[in-house]
């Protein structure tokens, strides 16, 4: 029988600083820049309005490698600064809850969230954590993260439901599985290992039929690792390193099974409150953070087992067989995948990337 063992913490957005071992974050405003170069010319800020945007992604003066939320980020806030001529200065707020920051944003507290919708608030925002729906880099930046792709449309029309305006969609990063003790190549390879997941239905659906579940918040992640009380997990290639996953747990699998996408919202009424020229400003902001977001990723991607091999982690590519087990244990889940995003939404996402 698969176990869970649930952490419940109460997350808020706080100043936090871990030492060495991991959990190497922080939560502060970006510094606010008194002035912006247009043109060569210095444009003062003092009637500046400045604009909070919250998010779950790592401050680059805290990890500035293997960032690329980061990066797409830090290119939003310099487009919206200097297209606005200055009137405005995006103040970020790094590493904050998901749910608050969602909620946060939803109630119009704040002017901008880069991060997902809740599951927990309408089921139908689960359906990009499908296990193998979304293919690789290319096809989700193609189908999903351009402005004129079906599944743009899709996700706008799930955020304006949930009174939100979809202002870009980024194709985010891969999550792959790894562990202390061996490589998981194969869904069996699991059946012995105590696996780390979060708040989310379609993640605990799949990881709970193929061992014991730990549901924990990230922040404890590193800890669990080295005194074993989880064993194995998954994450995106950046959350690896910069975590230095990799210390406890120098196993890494390209399992692929789910991706991690995060983009940027508004408040639609707030944003309705905009001219159409600041509205465009901060569109074009958001795109232009999805290309930062993607060209990043593609570079990390390029030098990522170089870090691993200077750091004598071993990783590994699954068989076009060993793949396909994990596919197939995917298919045997669908009929709970069209429990959770409805019949409709499922059949609309799985003929646009021929699931």
């Amino acid at each position: 029988m698969k176990k869970f063992y649930a952490i419940i913490i109460s997350a808020v957005m706080v100043a936090t600083l871990a030492g060495c071992g991991g959990n190497n974050t922080v939560t502060l405003p970006s510094s606010e820049a008194d002035s912006v170069r247009q043109e060569g010319k210095e444009i003062e800020n003092q009637d500046a309005k400045h604009l909070v945007l919250t998010t779950t992604a790592l401050d680059p003066e805290v990890a500035p490698d293997y960032n690329p939320w980061a990066d797409g980020l830090v290119k939003f806030k310099e487009e919206v600064e200097k297209n606005s001529n200055g009137r405005y200065i995006v103040d970020i707020y790094w590493y904050a809850s998901d749910a608050e920051a969602f909620q946060m944003v939803q109630d119009g507290e704040t002017d901008f969230n880069f991060g997902a919708g809740m599951s927990n608030v309408d089921g139908r925002f689960a359906w990009q954590r499908i296990p193998f729906l979304l293919p690789d880099l290319e096809t989700v930046r193609e189908k999903l993260a351009s402005p004129d792709s079906e599944g743009y449309k899709i996700n706008s029309g799930l955020y304006a439901d949930n009174g939100l305006k979809l202002l870009a969609q980024n194709c985010g990063l891969q999550r792959h599985i790894f562990s202390t003790k061996k490589l998981i190549k194969v869904p069996d390879d699991l059946k012995d290992e105590t696996f780390r997941t979060y708040e989310d239905a379609i993640v605990n659906a799949f990881y709970g039929e193929l061992g014991n579940v730990a549901i924990m918040p990230f922040g404890e992640l590193y800890t669990s690792l080295q005194n074993g009380l989880v064993t194995a997990t998954d994450q995106q290639i950046p959350s690896y390193i910069i975590e230095n996953y990799y210390e406890v747990a120098p196993y890494y699998s390209y399992v692929g099974a789910q991706w991690t996408s995060y983009s940027l919202m508004m408040n639609m009424e707030k944003f309705n409150s905009f001219s159409e020229e600041d509205q465009k400003i901060f569109t074009d902001a958001a795109w232009a953070c999805a290309k930062a977001e993607y060209e990043s990723y593609k570079d990390m991607l390029s030098d990522a087992e170089s870090f691993f091999d200077a750091h004598e982690i071993t990783y590994y590519q699954p068989s076009s067989e060993e793949l396909a087990l994990w596919q197939q244990y995917a298919a045997s889940l669908s009929d709970e995948w069209k429990k959770l995003v409805g019949d409709d939404l499922y059949k609309q996402v799985s003929e646009l990337f021929n699931y």
